[in-house]
């Protein structure tokens, strides 16, 4: 059985949502962080909101589902553990209202559910509100690039393995087995290429994810992945 949760946010106060800078991390995984037990960590794709049915970049603009998205949100509740140690949601809105509804529809039960902001979308500075388009830097797989005003990959992989860190040393802490995370698809790429071990970055950049993919990994290892090697 699963020892009783602690509760993240009082056990996590002086550190709560701190992104560490590379050296740190570099330093922390030099060794990798090895799980008592393989753990269920389930990533989703916020649901459709109103800026991605428009086919625009959305970034760090904070929108609202649409009722297709909200449909999208209940449907998905079918693909989840009916139980999880810990959720996660983003600080923005249309990730929060995913998880919501999910948790609601399916009956889910979940001990402890925690908002943290590094799990946010990037921001893509002049780009936000524009059609998409083909960005060759990102096809090129390059994470020191960044749109006017807005945050690159390699910015988004630090504050993305600091959250693991501390994820992975409460895991060993808790022994909790089952974790449910509800973000975007910038911190997916990078949360997926690390976890998976990816080991080129144009891979990673490309990994592309509809609005409530689910994707259900199993955890048992932290380190540094061979796509963040030279950053």
């Amino acid at each position: 059985m699963t020892p009783a949760v602690k509760n993240w946010k009082l056990s996590n106060d002086s550190t709560k949502e701190r992104i560490q800078e590379w050296e740190e991390i570099r330093e922390r995984l030099q060794t990798p962080i090895r799980l008592p037990h393989a753990v269920n960590l389930h990533l989703i794709r916020h649901a459709e909101s109103k800026v991605n049915a428009d086919k625009r970049v959305t970034g760090l603009q904070d929108v609202e589902l649409t009722a297709d998205g909200e449909r999208q949100a209940k449907d998905v509740s079918t693909k989840l553990f009916k139980y999880y140690d810990l959720a996660f949601t983003s600080g923005l809105k249309r990730a929060g209202r995913t998880l919501e509804i999910a948790l609601e529809s399916g009956d889910i039960k979940v001990a402890d559910l925690v908002v943290d902001n590094r799990l946010n979308e990037r921001s893509l500075g002049v780009l936000e509100g524009q059609k998409f388009r083909w960005i060759p830097e990102y096809a090129d797989g390059d994470l020191k690039y960044a749109p006017e005003k807005g945050e690159n990959y390699e910015s988004v992989a630090r504050r993305i393995l600091s959250f693991l860190i501390e994820l992975a040393d409460y895991t060993v802490e808790t022994q909790i087995r089952h974790i449910l995370i509800s973000s975007h698809m910038g911190p997916m790429r990078i949360m997926v290429g690390i976890l998976k071990q990816e080991e080129d970055p144009v891979t990673v950049l490309g990994l592309k994810f509809p609005n409530t993919q689910v994707i259900k990994l199993t955890w048992d290892r932290l380190e540094i992945p061979g796509f963040l090697k030279n950053v």
